[in-house]
């Protein structure tokens, strides 16, 4: 027999796994990794927030931001892909990794272990990503050097991609 409440179960068991993966929680679960002075967190260079008026004043320039978080292994899979198509179009493109509802200090440990060298900036509380309509990490946005949005794509991308887009899109 079949239960009329079934999609209500499975609509609040999904609910409380989107709430358990959810970005928006910053308790603390005693990592190993955790500094053991708490002053050395605060001692570590701060992330500029990044707004929709940061992208404003960057036009006459090809941008592609990059949403990125320490907590999606997508979003870690693909940095080395984007330092390889920074330093490929550094000259023509500027690249921005955005930490996207990230601990500070988690991104900036992920940004070192990856070795990228693009600027960077902070969502904290996901504002400049729900402003281009993302949906789903990692998201990357190309902005022609007129300020207008020309491409959005969620997911992965690759060195090879990214120079596709770039060399179509943006140049």
């Amino acid at each position: 027999m079949r239960s009329r409440f079934s999609p209500v179960v499975i609509l609040f068991a999904f609910g409380l796994i989107a709430a358990a993966c959810s970005s928006d929680s910053d308790v603390a679960t005693g990592s190993a990794d955790a500094p053991a002075n708490p002053a050395a967190a605060e001692a570590a260079p701060a992330l500029a927030i990044f707004d929709e008026s940061s992208i404003a004043a960057r036009k006459g320039e090809p941008l592609v931001i990059n949403f990125f978080a320490s907590w999606c292994p997508s979003c870690v899979a693909e940095m080395p892909d984007f330092e390889v198509a920074h330093q490929q179009f550094a000259d023509d493109v500027t690249f921005i990794g955005v930490a996207m509802q990230d601990r500070e200090s988690d991104a900036l440990d992920l940004v070192k272990k990856t070795g990228v060298t693009y600027e960077l900036g902070n969502d904290p509380d996901g504002s400049l990503f729900q402003s281009f309509n993302a949906l789903a990490m990692p998201t990357t946005v190309f902005v022609s050097a007129d300020g207008e949005v020309v491409r959005s794509f969620s997911g992965v991308l690759t060195a090879e991609s990214l120079a596709d887009i770039i060399n179509g899109e943006l140049l």
